[in-house]
């Protein structure tokens, strides 16, 4: 998309993300931000805007004293799938548990069918329509996995069409090739699988323009072992690594991520003592997914303990058709903030700067000059209105790279 160029003004309260302002936030009061060729050129104070920085030509938002923050970034999601497990949420609200209904064939298993049988027009078209309600939640950058497939080709498919949802949507996709659980026994051996996974897919992902390999290390899924031979491999292709990690057990995967230099780790609601100072010391964030806890009734994750610990971390939906179902991140600040021990501060910058250092995107999730021109004006005169009042739509008007895509 080309970018454009935009003023903002009569905005009452901005975040910029712009530490030197003097808070983590870097807050400024009755402010605008300038946007040229999608990017941004100035964010900060009416007063200080550069004069005759403003040609006629360009349009003009009057954000009305509201609130104007960088267009949200989702670190972890699952949007392309087929296929519904509504009856799977009712079965666990009856008593039955994640584990029971997936070894009765429903789980994953059942989402594998649907999205093997679907077309290819029908899983892009119901992609997009994930990604709009993303957008119309304030979210500009998502990342998407694929992993519904379970075969080689398959999730090569999964790529290919999140490479085609990626050209049609206004919403930036980095994608991610996802090694979701192994292929049920009747369809491949093991470890054949995991051997054609990282010698075949892996290189083939990155010749296709993916960007990272994620895998899902637990009980039901892979082990350490496996784990280590997929991200192994995906280092060697120059992919970024992610981790499921700790979810419903304690693997030590969350170490041996850091340990390999992951860009990310996933869950976390069992990580053990020593991973907190590993992670913090890779460098690694901690997606950190309050939905798919609340959904399954887990323990919540401890972020307290781990920001404590000086690890980076991020907050996603874990968008997905059985675990999370949901496409709001204005949402997940606010469970972060009743449930996981952070700061309204915290759950901003980990739908913002945090979660884009865990997609790797540096120019996103921030206001200052040179990031990209995506941000979002919401119904709120203050930042925390967003977290406390949750469970409603409060993005009024969203804009990428310059472009109004969503107005209100």
């Amino acid at each position: 998309m080309i970018g454009g160029d935009l003023i903002v003004d009569n905005i009452g309260e901005l975040v910029t993300n712009d530490e030197r302002a003097g808070d983590r936030l870097g807050l400024a009061r009755g402010a605008t931000v300038l946007i040229l060729d999608g990017k941004v050129a100035f964010a900060g104070p009416s007063g200080n805007l550069p004069q005759g920085a403003v040609s006629r030509e360009m349009e003009h938002l009057d954000a009305r004293g509201a609130l104007c923050t960088p267009g949200l970034v989702e670190p972890h999601a699952h949007p392309i799938f087929a296929g519904s497990r509504a009856h799977e949420f009712d079965l666990r609200a009856r008593g039955r548990s994640y584990g029971e209904i997936q070894a009765a064939g429903g789980g994953i298993l059942a989402t594998v069918r649907a999205t093997r049988a679907a077309g290819d027009e029908e899983l892009i078209a119901s992609t997009c329509a994930r990604l709009d309600r993303f957008l119309a939640n304030g979210v500009t950058v998502v990342e998407a996995k694929t992993g519904y497939d379970l075969t080689v080709e398959g999730e090569l498919r999964l790529l290919r069409l999140l490479g085609e949802v990626r050209a049609r949507h206004a919403v930036d996709v980095s994608p991610t090739l996802l090694a979701h659980v192994p292929p049920p026994a009747s369809e491949a051996d093991r470890a054949d699988y995991v051997r054609q996974f990282a010698a075949t897919a892996i290189p083939a992902a990155a010749r296709a323009g993916c960007e990272a390999v994620d895998v899902y290390c637990d009980a039901g899924a892979f082990t350490v072992e496996e784990t280590r031979t997929i991200l192994a491999a995906g280092r060697a292709a120059g992919l970024a690594l992610r981790a499921h990690a700790e979810q419903f057990t304690r693997t030590g995967v969350a170490e041996l991520a850091a340990s390999l230099g992951a860009r990310s780790v996933e869950h976390l609601e069992e990580y053990g003592e020593g991973a907190p100072a590993a992670l913090a010391r890779a460098g690694t964030v901690c997606n950190l997914l309050p939905g798919a806890a609340l959904t399954l009734k887990l323990r919540w994750p401890d972020a307290r303990r781990l920001l404590d610990a000086g690890c980076h971390v991020a907050l996603g939906t874990d968008c997905n058709p059985g675990s999370s179902l949901t496409e709001s991140l204005p949402l997940m600040m606010s469970l972060a903030c009743m449930q996981l021990g952070m700061t309204c501060e915290e759950a901003w910058r980990g739908v913002t700067v945090e979660a884009a250092r865990a997609v790797g995107r540096p120019d996103a999730g921030r206001l200052t000059a040179g990031a990209r021109g995506d941000l979002v004006l919401w119904d709120a005169a203050d930042h925390r209105e967003v977290v406390q009042h949750y469970g409603v739509p409060l993005a009024r008007t969203v804009v990428v790279g310059g472009r109004v895509i969503v107005r209100g």
